[in-house]
């Protein structure tokens, strides 16, 4: 279809407001696209309306808690968090609105269910006591860095429609004995007294080992006191903690949380959602992204946003074309300056310095990337891009018997 590109940039920006009707004529569209077999058209709209869900429907339908289930004052503008004595260094900060000025995060599919279990149990309440159990008040987000946990825990106080205490680990610990249990305690009663979920990042550092050679005795006292105020908070409101280093973490610390969730590094199909999400407003053919993806390699969702930003720096700094040439080229400049290079036989490696071994990793790696969208990449024909193939089919062929014949 002519000037298709702009007509998916208008479908894609008319999606954002969730508009049904104008969903209903985006699905006119690509069903009769479908009808004059415009196969590549049918998907990009596809990919939209499949975004669309996803972004204003992360979550079930309002959710409305309960205040038997988080309980105590309102939290305002007008309440100030308790503060360290000896340095006056608040303990935590009130956040009124934790989904505002972020972005909604983009889940694997595991991952969306694990969260849409614990939303429904704080939803039904009532349905959860009818049959004499609780819902669960406590969850431990532990991962790689990088990963989203901190928003994954904003995101799910906003679907609460409830504040944040946000402990501020540089406000908790202090190098006075006794401090340090005693600003925990003070942290836990400013949290009780009001209805709010408490997020304690950086979780490591309260809640550390206790039987560790290398830290002293002051660390006992620590974790006993932390011990005791996630008991008694059980039953008073709901609590989130975060760490990207869940071995350090005390084998007592894990009992006290009723969910463990792992964020780990996205998965292909969620880094490439990611990278069409972080590469807007540019208007990018599925193809283009699926190799952006393949190049950047298993990274957290925070390093795909930086390789996005960075593209578009070099896009609009260079005054390169925003084609699928354009892009790659683009992206060969950019990959030397991302520490991208794993390996000798790294896509990114490839990429830079072996077009034809990357060609054939990509075309092997069964991500679905059609080799006509590769020559139109490249800016090679696309026998060159089947002779790259067949190349590196027998070239691994040829390896692998090496290998075994060793």
């Amino acid at each position: 279809m002519e000037h298709f590109a702009v007509i998916q940039t208008l479908c894609r920006i008319g999606l954002e407001g969730s508009d049904p009707r104008f969903r209903k004529q985006v699905e006119r569209l690509r069903d009769r696209l479908r009808s004059a077999s415009d196969q590549k058209a049918v998907a990009a709209l596809d990919r939209l309306l499949v975004g669309a869900t996803s972004e204003h429907g992360l979550a079930p339908s309002v959710v409305e808690v309960s205040r038997t289930l988080v309980t105590g004052d309102e939290l305002t503008s007008n309440v100030h968090p308790p503060s360290d004595r000896e340095t006056s260094v608040p303990l935590a900060e009130v956040i009124l609105e934790p989904g505002a000025g972020k972005p909604a995060p983009i889940f694997t599919e595991t991952l969306q269910l694990a969260l849409d279990a614990m939303l429904d149990e704080w939803k039904r309440v009532e349905t959860l006591r009818a049959m004499g159990v609780e819902p669960s008040r406590s969850c431990l987000i532990y991962g790689p860095p990088g990963t989203g946990k901190t928003l994954t825990a904003f995101w799910l106080a906003e679907q609460l429609h409830l504040p944040i205490v946000n402990a501020r680990i540089d406000g908790l610990v202090s190098s006075f004995l006794g401090t340090t249990a005693r600003n925990i305690a003070n942290l836990f009663a400013f949290a009780n007294r009001y209805r709010c979920v408490l997020v304690l990042d950086e979780f490591d550092a309260l809640a550390k080992m206790r039987d560790d050679p290398h830290e002293v005795g002051e660390i006992k006292r620590v974790v006993n006191t932390l011990l005791q105020n996630l008991d008694s908070r059980a039953g008073t409101g709901l609590t989130i903690a975060i760490t990207n280093h869940d071995s350090l973490l005390d084998s007592a610390v894990w009992r006290r949380f009723e969910n463990h969730i792992r964020i780990d590094l996205p998965d292909q199909r969620t880094r490439v959602a990611m990278l069409e999400n972080f590469l807007r407003p540019l208007s990018i053919d599925e193809d283009v992204i699926k190799t952006l993806a393949f190049i950047v390699g298993h990274r957290s969702g925070s390093y795909l946003k930086n390789f996005a930003d960075s593209l578009k720096r070099v896009l609009v700094l260079g005054n390169v074309e925003v084609s699928a040439a354009g892009i790659i080229r683009a992206a060969r400049t950019l990959v030397p300056r991302m520490s991208l290079e794993n390996g000798i036989s790294s896509p990114a490696r490839l990429f830079v310095h072996d077009e034809s071994s990357f060609v054939g990793a990509l075309l092997e790696s069964g991500i679905g990337i059609r080799q006509a969208s590769l020559a139109e990449m490249l800016e090679v024909s696309q026998s060159t891009i089947s002779r790259y193939s067949r190349e590196f089919t027998t070239r691994t062929a040829n390896e692998e018997v090496a290998v075994h014949a060793e």
